[in-house]
C-alpha cells in the first residue's frame, strides 16, 4: 500500500492506495503539541502492509516530528514533498521556493486527471486558488480566509454576534442574526471563488477546467456547479508523485544500512 499523508492546519488525512484504488482512509485532527505520542497512536492503527509513504505538511513546526514517527513505525521509502524534492514540476513564481507541498500535490493530481489549463480551488483553513497553464506550469493564484477561520474571526472581532454552527443555510437572504452569519460565510465564499476563477479566466484569456478540493469542500460545492468536486485531489497527487518517480529523495530507511 501506498500510503499518503496529508497534513493540513486543522486536519490530517491519510489515505493508502493499491493499484490506484483508496483502501484506507483516515482524517484526525492535526496536533500540534504531543506530536510524538499522537502520531505514534494514529499510525500504528494501520493493519496493511505499508511499502512508501509520501507526505504533504504545511505545518513546519511539527513536521519533523512526524517524520521521526513514520520512520519508527514503517521500514520503507518515506518521502516529505517539498519544491527542492520534486521533480517534473513546472513553476513559473516570483520566487519559486515559497510554494507550499499542498499546492504541488493539488496541481499534480489535477493535470494528472483533468483538462489543462485550469484552476483548483481548496478550500481549507485557507481557501486557495492555483492556476495551472496548458503545459501543466504553475502559475500562481490567490489566498483567502476559510469558511471556519472567516467565522472565528467575525465572532472574535465583533464580540456581540453570537456563536453560530457552521452550516450552509437554505436561503442566501438570512431571516435571522444566526442564517445570516452562515449566509455571509457560506455564500460568501462562494461569491469569493466563483469571481476570483471569473477574473482569472479574463486575464488568461481563455476557460478553464474548474476544480473544488478541501477539507471544507463538502460544505460549498453543491452550490457551484462549475466546479468539478474531487474531494481527495491532494493524495491521490502525492500517489501520483511517487509512482512517477517525482520524488528526488527518500528520507530512510533500511535497518541494514
Amino acid at each position: 500500500m501506498i500510503l499518503t499523508i496529508d497534513v493540513g492546519n486543522s486536519n490530517t488525512v491519510l489515505i493508502g492506495y493499491v493499484d490506484n484504488e483508496s483502501v484506507y482512509k483516515k482524517r484526525v485532527i492535526t496536533e500540534k503539541k504531543d506530536v510524538l505520542k499522537y502520531y505514534t497512536s494514529v499510525f500504528e492503527t494501520i493493519e496493511t502492509k505499508v511499502d512508501a509513504v509520501v507526505l504533504s505538511s504545511v505545518v513546519p513546526s511539527i513536521t519533523q516530528a512526524i517524520m521521526d514517527v513514520l520512520v519508527k513505525q514503517f521500514q520503507c521509502d518515506i518521502h516529505c514533498v517539498s519544491i527542492e524534492n520534486t521533480k517534473n514540476f513546472r513553476v513559473k513564481l516570483d520566487k519559486p521556493h515559497e510554494i507550499g507541498a499542498d499546492f504541488i500535490a493539488t496541481a499534480v493530481g489535477a493535470y494528472a486527471q483533468y483538462q489543462a489549463p485550469m484552476i483548483i480551488a481548496d478550500i481549507g483553513s485557507a481557501s486557495k486558488l492555483s492556476v495551472i497553464d496548458a503545459d501543466g506550469s504553475f502559475m500562481g493564484g490567490a489566498i483567502i480566509p476559510g469558511l471556519q477561520t472567516s467565522l472565528d474571526a467575525l465572532i472574535q472581532y465583533i464580540p456581540h454576534l453570537p456563536e453560530v454552527a457552521l452550516d450552509i443555510p437554505v436561503h442566501v437572504i438570512g431571516t435571522n442574526t444566526e442564517h445570516c452569519i452562515q449566509s455571509g460565510i457560506t455564500y460568501g465564499l462562494i461569491a469569493q471563488i466563483s469571481g476570483l476563477a471569473m477574473m482569472m479566466e479574463k486575464e488568461l484569456g481563455m476557460e478553464c477546467t474548474k476544480i473544488i478540493t478541501g477539507g471544507y469542500a463538502q460544505l460549498i460545492h453543491s452550490q457551484m456547479k462549475e466546479f468539478i468536486y474531487n474531494r481527495d485531489l491532494l493524495n491521490d497527487g502525492l500517489r501520483i508523485l511517487y509512482q512517477r518517480r517525482d520524488l528526488k529523495s527518500t528520507s530512510i530507511i533500511n535497518d541494514n544500512e
